[in-house]
């Protein structure tokens, strides 16, 4: 779209309300922040980008952009803006108040030396005057998806940071106590090691995934297995720290995942069976390979609202754990197609294969799937 050529309605210059802007909600339109000095200019941007759906606020100066810094998802910035210019504005922007707030630059001055001069400054990306209206859109999307994706992983550092934090205060909380602060020491330093270890193992799995999924389906991947990890810590903690219940573990994961995948009641959960409850480090091991199959099951084996069952058994056979996760679904894809690096199955057989020196193997069924998990029971106690 040339800006030259557009007509435009005369209409009072006014910053829309940024009440309404919430960051990081998907189904809320996004805000994007118009700066530019000309009247004309900010008319046709409003009109252009509230016709693709987005919040607009507009000001003049440069200077007026700063107070809006929380409120707006994007900044579309004038570079040419009387008083301070657009290049300073953005270096501002982005070294006091926000590293990660996306900046478009919307200039005319398109030399290599201006050019540089944007990418210095800060900006994430620029477009030259005159511009055309699919190209505005397509640049503002794709820097509000980056956005997302930045906010959404600088919140799961921030709720690793918070783990960590927490360790932390246990660690110094039993350095306090003097009558124990040697065995408690060696046990907080045992544990931390393990679930840092844990988690950084689960990062990586998905890290190193190939080929790699779009971040939103990777970060709710590694929240399932996160998850997973937090149930055994529970369950550790309601037997002082001493054994894992196996049925309890199995449960707990099950009934959580079905309530988040098909949570209107079309898949039945049913358990059978008991066995020994497992050591700390067996426990975290076996909970994420059950998170794989059975999260396996729910996404897979009932398609197009399809009901089902998905049946769990634990028990103890010939002096070996054996746990069979079992569904009447549709029925697993062909074996022998290439495996992906890093997806459930591969992470189900090093879990079972390297961490529980068992082994996995999965039974004809007339019917579904059915994954037969074994290994022996680590009378090792837990630390």
């Amino acid at each position: 779209m040339n800006l030259e050529s557009e007509t435009i309605r005369d209409r009072e210059d006014r910053p829309s309300s940024a009440g309404d802007a919430q960051e990081g909600a998907d189904d809320e339109p996004a805000t994007i922040l118009v700066v530019d000095d000309e009247l004309y200019a900010r008319q046709l941007l409003t009109d252009l980008l509230e016709a693709q759906g987005f919040r607009v606020v507009s000001v003049a100066r440069g200077e007026e952009a700063l107070s809006w810094v929380g409120a707006v998802d994007l900044v579309l910035l004038d570079a040419m803006l009387p008083g301070r210019d657009g290049w300073a504005i953005c270096r501002e922007l982005k070294e006091r108040y926000d590293p990660l707030l996306p900046v478009i630059m919307v200039t005319a001055r398109t030399t290599p030396e201006d050019v540089v001069r944007t990418f210095e400054a800060g900006a994430d990306d620029y477009v030259a005057k005159p511009f055309h209206a699919a190209e505005l859109t397509a640049r503002i999307e794709s820097r509000l998806r980056v956005h997302r994706a930045e906010r959404e992983l600088q919140r799961m550092n921030q709720r690793l940071a918070e783990l960590a934090n927490q360790n932390y205060q246990l660690y110094e909380r039993a350095r306090a106590d003097a009558d124990e602060r040697a065995l408690l020491l060696r046990e907080l330093d045992h544990r931390v090691r393990n679930n840092l270890s844990v988690i950084m193992g689960l990062v990586s799995m998905e890290r190193n995934r190939r080929p790699p999924r779009p971040a939103a389906e990777a970060l709710a991947s590694l929240e399932s297995r996160l998850r997973s990890f937090i149930t055994v810590h529970e369950a550790l903690r309601r037997q002082n720290y001493r054994s894992v219940p196996v049925r309890e573990i199995a449960e707990r994961l099950a009934q959580r995942l079905r309530n988040s995948m098909a949570e209107d009641g079309r898949v039945r959960l049913e358990f059978e069976g008991d066995a020994p409850a497992l050591n700390e480090r067996q426990g975290f091991s076996l909970a994420l390979a059950m998170n794989e199959l059975i999260t396996n099951a729910l996404e897979h084996a009932f398609p197009d609202g399809r009901s089902g069952v998905v049946r769990i058994r634990v028990g103890e056979v010939d002096g070996e754990i054996c746990v069979e996760i079992a569904d009447d679904g549709i029925g697993m894809p062909d074996l022998d197609r290439g495996e992906v690096v890093g997806s459930g199955r591969s992470i189900v057989d090093a879990l079972v294969r390297g961490d529980l020196a068992g082994k996995v193997e999965h039974l004809p069924t007339e019917q579904g799937t059915c994954v037969r998990l074994t290994f022996r029971r680590d009378t090792t106690p837990s630390r």
